[in-house]
């Protein structure tokens, strides 16, 4: 197989967490026992679920995905990125994570959004920054910013920064052991155990043994284990929502990672024709892409 060019990996990583996301929609809620009764072995994106989906419709993780990835390409601004999330919000989306609600909904009247709670609703929105964004500071600032505008538990700040970092390290071809270090390295505000066990986990690991909950160190460890895997993005995405629980968010933040590895080649045509989003990603690719050289180090920060 060719080795993916970086504006491939970028590419690959939108098409991978919106396909990712489909193929899971379907399965969401549901327990292993229950898929295999009903499905068998889910390998096509079929639409349906629990909340009606058409075939390749993205659910809130594609949208908000998107939300962030247009942000950066009109030039990126924290304000920019909360409206466009309380554009999408008072759009009355289907689904919509307890978290993100409670947060956009005291956003929206102009109070301060909670700060507890861990769920992995700002992880799945994450992967833009580690797409745009090849200085690692402020890489993680972003990540981490981004993340507080409705989940700023450590727990969640810390997982987006590290994602983010391993995902950046990705597109520039970094091998995958040294990409996850890339992310271990990073130096959380408040430390987070459990996020570092997260990124340890072993890539002999059992998926059996890695719960798909809608838990931010969950999804995190899902996304790791697959990362170290040999096999392609296609087995491993459908290996993870056959998992089933939180399937398409799980799906969505395993296959960012995924299509950063792989690129674009590496999604089946087949999934990637029914993206309803796969238009509007393959305009806002190479827009990401070209961001990642244009803020070096010496560039002071935005306030």
């Amino acid at each position: 197989m060719t080795t993916p060019t970086p504006q491939q990996r970028v590419h690959g990583a939108l098409l991978g967490l919106a396909a990712g996301d489909a193929l899971g929609a379907t399965l969401e809620f549901m327990p292993p026992e229950e898929i295999r009764r009903r499905h068998g072995v889910h390998t096509e994106i079929t639409g349906g679920g629990a909340f009606g989906w058409r075939p390749g419709q993205g659910t809130d993780d594609t949208d908000l995905t998107i939300a962030v990835a247009r942000a950066y390409a009109d030039g990126y601004q924290l304000g920019a990125v909360t409206e466009h999330f309380l554009r999408w919000y008072r759009g009355r989306p289907r689904d919509i994570g307890g978290m993100t609600a409670a947060s956009l909904g005291r956003i929206a009247d102009g109070e301060e959004p909670p700060a507890a709670g861990a769920g992995n609703g700002s992880l799945m929105r994450a992967l833009p920054t580690g797409l745009a964004r090849s200085h690692p500071d402020r890489c993680a600032r972003e990540a981490a910013e981004i993340s507080a505008v409705t989940h700023a538990d450590p727990r969640c700040v810390h997982a987006c920064v590290a994602y983010t970092a391993i995902v950046s390290a990705l597109v520039e071809g970094t091998p995958v052991p040294e990409a996850l270090q890339a992310g271990r390295d990073t130096t959380p505000t408040v430390p987070a155990p459990e996020v570092d066990a997260a990124l340890a986990t072993s890539a002999a690991t059992s998926l059996t043994d890695l719960p798909t909950t809608g838990y931010v160190v969950h999804s995190l460890a899902v996304a790791v284990w697959a990362l170290q895997q040999p096999d392609s993005l296609e087995d491993l995405l459908v290996a993870v929502v056959n998992r089933g629980d939180d399937a398409d968010t799980t799906g969505a933040i395993t296959g960012g990672l995924l299509g950063a590895r792989d690129g674009a080649p590496a999604v089946p045509t087949r999934w990637a024709q029914q993206l309803e989003y796969a238009p509007e990603i393959s305009e806002l690719a190479p827009a990401l892409h070209a961001l990642r050289s244009h803020h070096p180090s010496a560039e002071p920060l935005q306030a």
